[in-house]
């Protein structure tokens, strides 16, 4: 995923979700967006209807208890 701001490439997690009922159920998750794309494709000429998909990325969080930082989705 490229950053607005910066124009830098950061690394992002791709999760899609079946939604029914109100309630969400995860399906797949991935950092590579092309195996997302294709499992959506897949998934949806298979069961006939589509998939929500969240990008998550990235991001620095600084742990106190351990004084470092971490990497999280």
């Amino acid at each position: 995923m490229l950053d607005i701001d910066s124009g830098e490439q950061i690394e992002a997690l791709y999760k899609l979700f079946r939604i029914k009922g109100g309630k969400k159920e995860e399906k797949f998750q991935t950092t590579d967006i092309n195996d997302a794309i294709a499992f959506q494709k897949n998934y949806a000429a298979r069961y006939r209807e589509g998939l929500y998909m969240e990008i998550l990325p990235k991001k620095k969080v600084y742990n106190q208890k351990e004084k470092r930082i971490e990497e999280v989705f």
